[in-house]
């Protein structure tokens, strides 16, 4: 076998496959979402895309030294010049420049790198605006019977329910994902058949996923939140913000951090 093709096709195939998943994880919702909704991209699901793109690149990264190690004369002719190595040569500075050029403005986030960064962050909010929340953290690792508690759902009426749905629990100390994935459903579907229409939507106690693209109106609408109590609370903080304003923008025009204003919203509710 000749190693130097060897290392290049598995480079090249590393490097599609990189491609694809790198594609697919700027795209996809935030975990919290998308195990909720048992989200699933060519069969896989988030966890399988995380964990195919971290083994890929350790490959594509050891594929590429041993690259380097088959082209190494090659590569110090891109040092030399006038046959002596000078490591800091016009291409290799160019070069430099352009690997600290996006490093440093990907952490500062500066345009248009920022800009990149937000268009992925932007699909996210909408992908988990779209598949929906839990309606707290980890709900679908819950055992039915806690899960009912904490969404004020009566346990026996949702039993009904699913049994009208040909959903048979075996035991209410099932959690609920495994519940879902026996009769091929995701978590969300489930809640989606028990919940009662009159069920109180609290806000929950951690910054929801998929708040930022939110209006302050349609937060009221799904948590059942007293708007006028937020906004209130908001002039006491010398903050000015309509019904139709959302999350982020409110934050970002007042320089707060988005925890510190959810902060605000949940203290407003108890005012």
């Amino acid at each position: 076998m000749k190693y130097q093709r060897f290392v290049s096709l598995s480079a090249m195939l590393s490097f599609i496959v990189l491609a694809v998943s790198s594609g697919v994880l700027y795209f996809v919702p935030d975990r919290g979402v998308t195990s909720w909704t048992d989200w699933k991209f060519l069969g896989l699901d988030k966890q399988q895309w995380d964990n195919l793109h971290i083994n890929l690149g350790i490959l594509f990264l050891f594929l590429i030294v041993w690259h380097i190690y088959f082209n190494w004369k090659p590569i110090k002719a891109y040092l030399k010049k006038k046959k002596e190595l000078v490591i800091f040569t016009k291409e290799f500075n160019i070069s430099l420049i352009v690997v600290a050029l996006f490093s440093a403005g990907t952490i500062t986030m500066t345009l248009p790198f920022s800009f990149l960064v937000n268009i992925g962050n932007g699909v996210k909010a909408m992908n988990s605006l779209d598949s929906g929340n839990p309606p707290f953290g980890y709900a679908e690792y819950s055992t039915f019977e806690d899960f009912c508690i904490l969404t004020s759902i009566d346990i026996n009426k949702a039993i009904k329910k699913l049994e009208k749905e040909n959903i048979t629990l075996k035991s209410t100390k099932d959690i609920l994902k495994s519940i879902a994935s026996e009769y091929d459903l995701s978590p969300k579907d489930i809640y989606l058949i028990i919940k009662s229409k009159s069920t109180k939507f609290d806000l929950p106690t951690d910054l929801p996923i998929g708040i930022a693209q939110k209006s302050l109106k349609r937060l009221s609408k799904e948590y059942r939140m007293d708007l006028s109590k937020f906004i209130k609370h908001l002039k006491h903080y010398d903050i000015e913000a309509s019904s139709d304003t959302n999350f982020k923008k409110i934050a970002k025009e007042n320089d707060l951090h988005p925890a510190q204003l959810y902060n605000i919203l949940l203290a407003s509710q108890r005012l």
